[in-house]
């Protein structure tokens, strides 16, 4: 009886030590787990909501933002009907200075410079 109580409890010994092993293997190979409700960073991007309108007798066909300074043209808006308005979302780095350049259907152009979009949150276009 002796002999065969030796040979479980080694039997025994050995499957525990076997799990051991392969938990400490687990545990250093397994990703870490992230709390309930813990949020992960993410890098936000600035932005400003602009109302456009456009007051005039002829369609807005583009609308470009240019950072005040640079010569990085964004079409911010196309296609804007007379007596319309819109709302626009226009991505802002270091500051909120822009240049505007309004292009219409009759080929006229309108240029407003130095524009504080995050202080004037409103563009009307107007004749």
């Amino acid at each position: 009886m002796r002999k065969f109580h030796r040979k479980s409890l080694a039997f025994v010994a050995s499957g525990v030590s076997a799990a051991l092993t392969a938990g400490a293997v687990f545990a250093q190979t397994a990703a870490p787990a992230i709390a309930p409700g813990a949020r992960t960073q993410k890098k936000a991007t600035a932005s400003v909501v602009v109302l456009v309108t456009n007051s005039r007798a002829v369609a807005l066909t583009e609308l470009d933002a240019t950072p005040s300074g640079l010569y990085i043209p964004k079409t911010i808006l196309s296609n804007l009907a007379p007596g319309k308005k819109t709302s626009v979302t226009v991505a802002t780095d270091k500051d909120c200075v822009y240049d505007l350049h309004a292009i219409y259907a009759d080929g006229s152009t309108t240029e407003s410079t130095s524009v504080d979009l995050c202080k004037d949150k409103n563009v009307n276009l107007v004749e």
